[in-house]
């Protein structure tokens, strides 16, 4: 894993959708490690270093609730995004779920994914770090508010210098 840009760790039984958001994502600096099972990601969490996750929730065998729940587990301070095609989900029925950071309907545009991207990074960082959030908009001053990779790129500085 590189060390200045953010690791995403992406969970998807739908190789199509998997391989897709992976490339588009790895084109906007992301390092995503990509895999199709619970199991794996659970494997892949314990050797490579993860700053965000997002789970897919209806999979074969480990669903991503479970691997939510396993993450949070042993990484308290990992934010996960659950992205779901399931209309009849709902959270607030499900306990678990408050341990997200939040939830994305399938399909979900790149707009609004790196821009959640950036909130649950932004977010891991200061849970990772002990930081508030006045300490985050503070250091974030002067960073382009448009740009998801200038403010992604100063996040991971933040979460490296300490």
């Amino acid at each position: 894993m590189e060390k200045e840009h953010i690791n995403l760790l992406l969970v998807d039984d739908e190789d199509a959708l998997l391989e897709s958001i992976r490339r588009r994502l790895q084109l906007r600096d992301f390092n995503v490690i990509a895999v199709n099972r619970g199991e794996k990601a659970l494997e892949v969490a314990r050797t490579e270093p993860i700053d965000v996750a997002i789970l897919d929730l209806k999979m074969p065998g480990m669903s991503g609730k479970d691997v939510l729940i396993a993450l949070k587990r042993d990484y308290p301070w990992l934010e996960v995004i659950i992205l779901t095609g399931h209309g009849s989900f709902d959270p607030e029925n499900e306990k678990e779920f408050g341990k997200a950071y939040t939830y994305l309907s399938k399909p979900c545009d790149l707009n609004t994914l790196l821009a959640t991207l950036v909130a649950a990074y932004k977010k891991t960082v200061m849970n990772r770090r002990g930081m508030t959030p006045e300490e985050i908009a503070s250091r974030l001053q002067g960073i382009d508010a448009a740009s998801p990779r200038a403010i992604l790129k100063k996040l991971k500085e933040l979460d490296s210098n300490v």
